[in-house]
């Protein structure tokens, strides 16, 4: 007995998935076949038909072009870390060349403002000088007793603050709430804090890397124990 055409039909019917594979593990399909290509068009995104090498080098572009957009933001970031870099070594070059906490603390903020365009720059200083500069004395007990739990475990912090908050780290600001930069100095024992402040209460946020910070944290804090020793 014989089959009917209708049951060989029934046995050898493939879904669009199964054609969609046998593509993929054969890539070179048509390479020997462009009648094939002829009659297959492809509807484009704007309703015209393109063929399938057509539609493939489309798909090639795009991805070309993510690729390019991708390379240019991580040029761009590189870029700006070069930058970035540059400022922090001439910051580290100048507390390393101060002769005295007072020059050390002048050196500091001016930098800080200067170079690397911060609205304010306070250092806090746990222990008493004889030297004098644009740094405050106060204790941790103090500093605490505003900031609460922002300063537990020798964290950088760097979030919003009130009014209040940024007042009391900034003598004189006259703006709303802003943002700050909380870096703990600590080298052999608590030294101090150096507090980086904004205008601008998204600009230091709790996503920002502070690699950077840290390290400017480490330098200031060496430099900071020689002075107060």
């Amino acid at each position: 007995m014989t089959e009917t055409t209708a049951e060989r039909k029934q046995e050898i019917k493939l879904s669009a998935a199964d054609v969609a594979n046998y593509l993929r593990q054969n890539p070179d399909f048509f390479l020997n076949r462009p009648d094939i290509l002829y009659d297959m068009d492809l509807p484009h995104a704007q309703g015209s038909a393109s063929s399938l090498l057509e539609r493939q080098a489309s798909v090639l572009r795009n991805r070309n072009t993510e690729l390019r957009h991708k390379l240019n933001e991580f040029v761009s970031i590189a870029r700006d870390n070069d930058k970035l870099f540059n400022r922090i070594r001439t910051l580290g070059l100048a507390l390393l060349e101060a002769g005295n906490l007072g020059e050390l603390s002048s050196r500091l903020r001016q930098i800080l403002t200067k170079d690397f365009k911060l609205d304010e720059a306070n250092l806090f200083l746990f222990k008493p000088s004889h030297d004098t500069g644009p740094f405050a004395v106060t204790s941790e007990s103090d500093l605490q007793a505003v900031l609460g739990d922002l300063l537990r475990g020798n964290r950088i912090i760097c979030t919003t603050l009130r009014q209040r908050e940024m007042k009391f780290l900034f003598p004189g600001y006259d703006r709303s709430d802003g943002s700050a930069a909380l870096i703990p100095l600590h080298f052999n024992g608590e030294l101090g804090l150096l507090a980086l402040g904004s205008q601008d209460p998204n600009y230091f946020n709790s996503n920002m890397d502070t690699t950077f910070a840290r390290y400017v944290g480490d330098i200031l804090s060496r430099r900071l124990f020689h002075f107060l020793k």
